[in-house]
């Protein structure tokens, strides 16, 4: 703990894990801390009922997540090379 906050590799927002945890949406999308993939190995994961999927990726490459609302557990992330021109 370090002033209140539990220390651990996941490195978002603990107010934002909390709403997802009390609030219980079927689906969050998040971006941004590329950090997160590279620390965890995990671009997504499910907290209770909520499936959390994150699009960050830290090469040169696009990562693309896909799924479908009704089977959100077969989710897949493929990294497409993009070229600059």
């Amino acid at each position: 703990m370090v002033k209140y906050a539990p220390v651990d590799v996941h490195i978002g927002s603990i107010a934002i894990k909390r709403f997802i945890e009390d609030e219980k949406p079927y689906i969050t999308l998040h971006g941004h801390a590329h950090e997160t993939v590279d620390l965890t190995g995990s671009w997504k994961e499910k907290i209770e009922d909520s499936y959390s999927f994150t699009g960050v990726h830290n090469g040169s490459e696009l990562a693309l997540i896909e799924f479908d609302t009704k089977e959100p557990e077969k989710a897949t992330r493929s990294l497409i090379d993009v070229k600059k021109s």
